[in-house]
């Protein structure tokens, strides 16, 4: 596995101040604060933004928020499942055991961003830029990174079954500690990737391969 590049942590006031989402509307701004244990639901909102905010224990569901900003922040064991985050600027972030089942990332710059334990099935980065990212014992299945462009991106230990890496170049990507029984890729892009035994076989089956 290539030597992963270190990712900067959010930068988090000591002391954040308990908020809610009363005053939430378009092009509203938040920081220095926290969300704990409260939900959002069927809200639509445009240029949004959380900067050293942390949210813990906070379920958006099926929430819209076109063009947000996410600098500084941390998820906990949170539930984003089916949010629109397109085109969206995502910098400095954490999200440890949250589930972002179909939550919708397309067209977004994610910069220096771990995502943790998480439950990200259907997810979407397509058309996104990704650079200093790390997905850890996640769960990646039938998610889609269609027309990516990275650097530095790490999948480790993770479920990457169905996931779609069609158009995006992959020379230097290392799926080799996860695992995959069908993976969908750009095959003249599909040259430098790092595989495990299994994974090269899977590859070789869907182009035809025979290998005794």
């Amino acid at each position: 596995m290539n030597n992963k590049i270190s990712i900067k942590s959010p930068k988090l006031s000591s002391q954040l101040i308990p908020s809610d989402f009363q005053k939430l509307e378009d092009e509203s701004y938040y920081t220095g604060v926290t969300f704990k244990d409260c939900t959002l639901t069927d809200v639509s909102f445009e240029k949004v933004c959380f900067k050293n905010v942390s949210f813990v224990n906070v379920v958006f569901k099926n929430c819209v928020f076109h063009q947000a900003e996410l600098i500084d922040v941390v998820f906990d064991n949170c539930d984003i499942s089916n949010t629109e985050m397109i085109e969206s600027i995502i910098h400095r972030a954490h999200f440890s055991n949250t589930k972002l089942f179909g939550t919708n990332f397309a067209e977004s710059s994610v910069i220096d961003a771990l995502f943790s334990a998480c439950f990200a099935n259907y997810c979407s980065f397509s058309y996104s830029h990704l650079k200093q990212v790390s997905f850890e014992d996640t769960s990646l299945i039938e998610s889609d990174f269609f027309g990516l462009k990275w650097k530095n991106l790490y999948f480790i230990r993770c479920d990457l079954n169905g996931m779609n890496l069609m158009q995006s170049n992959l020379n230097l990507l290392d799926l080799s500690s996860s695992t995959f029984e069908k993976i969908n890729v750009s095959i003249d892009l599909i040259k430098g990737i790092t595989l495990n035994a299994i994974q090269a076989l899977v590859i070789a089956s869907a182009l035809g391969i025979n290998i005794k």
